[in-house]
């Protein structure tokens, strides 16, 4: 039996996560990485190098794929997806938030591109929301979440995931940001960094307001907060990328969670299943990022 083939274009950090979920599968993975870096130099000494996994240094041609993963920075993106789908197919396209650099990238995928393939977000958003398990209890909600200062803007999307998975998708009514203040982005340069304070309102009045600080402990923390039936849920993310959850003072649960791993090995095991809930596709994201790039005047990650 044929097998299926994995193309994962970009190969730093992000590429390296997917590779890892799907290298003990049985997939043929194609990598794309313009230049020889160390994690290339380590898959190669893999002794399945040659047999399952080939590198290349240019796009593929005129090859089919179950599953192509855009792990490069925003600003080039749409220019390879673009040149990817002139000669090649895929049933699946997985992307990394933001997905593309601006409004007129994401207007032009969603007419020319998105019929050839079923699109999806890369997020843990979703997946720490359904871990949560308070969805069938909320009704009227507040999200309140704190985040250190330089990690807003690499993890908004994800945070409105969150609140995206709690509301039902229902949407966002109004949009504001105070005491907003582009900062220098210490350890991604290819983009700037924001401090504020932003505040969201869906069409049921369920509200999220995120504020990013200077001196805080954890990286970010949630706070789900609802009067009637009472509710006073917390989910910390710490710096070694475990999570504690607390309902009520009381903590409840601990697990370690390594974001992009994680979130690849459960995509995995949706494709096996063909069950993609919780999993965010282009069609829920579309009206929210085009929102969050108009809003925030700043670089993209």
């Amino acid at each position: 039996m044929k097998k299926n083939k994995i193309l994962i274009i970009g190969f730093g950090n992000m590429g390296l996560s997917h590779y890892k979920s799907f290298i003990k599968k049985d997939f043929i993975i194609h990598i794309v990485e313009k230049s020889i870096n160390e994690k290339i130099k380590n898959v190669k000494k893999n002794k399945l190098f040659n047999k399952k996994i080939f590198v290349f240094q240019k796009l593929p041609y005129k090859q089919k794929y179950l599953l192509t993963i855009s792990s490069t920075p925003s600003k080039i993106r749409f220019a390879l997806i673009k040149k990817f789908f002139e000669t090649n197919q895929t049933k699946f396209l997985l992307l990394e938030k933001f997905c593309f650099f601006s409004i007129s990238q994401f207007n032009e995928f969603k007419k020319k591109m998105d019929h050839q393939t079923k699109t999806f977000i890369n997020s843990w958003g979703y997946i720490l929301a359904k871990k949560s398990a308070l969805k069938s209890k909320l009704k009227k909600f507040k999200v309140v979440c704190y985040v250190k200062e330089g990690n807003l803007l690499a993890n908004i999307t994800h945070l409105f995931h969150f609140f995206n998975y709690l509301n039902n998708k229902k949407s966002i009514k109004s949009f504001s940001d105070s005491n907003s203040k582009i900062i220098k982005n210490i350890t991604r340069k290819s983009y700037d960094e924001l401090s504020a304070t932003i505040k969201v309102e869906d069409i049921d009045k369920n509200e999220m307001i995120i504020q990013t600080k200077k001196k805080m402990n954890d990286l970010i923390t949630f706070f789900v907060i609802q009067k009637y039936p009472n509710i006073n849920f917390k989910l910390s993310i710490k710096k070694n990328n475990t999570i504690h959850f607390y309902r009520f003072g009381i903590k409840k649960e601990e697990i370690t969670f390594p974001f992009s791993s994680k979130t690849s090995y459960i995509f995995l095991t949706k494709l096996i299943k063909n069950n993609f809930n919780f999993m965010p596709s282009f069609e829920n994201d579309y009206e929210l990022s085009k929102m969050l790039l108009r809003k925030l005047k700043v670089k993209i990650p």
